[in-house]
């Protein structure tokens, strides 16, 4: 690194490509008695530990999915009864004659007061 600083004069110039230079990489040989580090095992009950709570997260999370479904689905019914019975009324009522609507509307009206 030092040589190519020495090159370019501080800046390489465009036209010259930076020397590749090689790594020196070290080995060595293990005992046959290796043993791992106690962090190793700690990191698989760590990892177990993780993957209990992702499946515990998982389980809440589909039994309060199920739930809201439950919900949802009564809450749909309800609002499609709700729409059927007052097409029908509607229905009926545009289908009776105009004398009967209004024998119909002052019943409601001294029925409810």
């Amino acid at each position: 690194m030092g040589a190519q600083e020495q090159e370019g004069d501080g800046a390489p110039s465009a036209g010259k490509k930076p020397q590749k230079t090689s790594k020196e990489v070290y080995f060595s040989v293990l005992p046959d008695k290796y043993e791992p580090l106690i962090e190793e095992e700690e990191r698989d009950e760590s990892e177990e530990e993780r993957q209990r709570r992702k499946e515990e997260k998982k389980r809440k999370r589909r039994k309060r999915c199920k739930k809201y479904r439950k919900n949802v689905g009564k809450a749909l019914r309800y609002s499609w009864r709700c729409l059927l019975a007052g097409l029908q009324n509607m229905a009926s009522t545009y289908s009776t004659p105009l004398s009967a609507v209004a024998t119909v509307v002052t019943v409601n009206r001294t029925g409810g007061s």
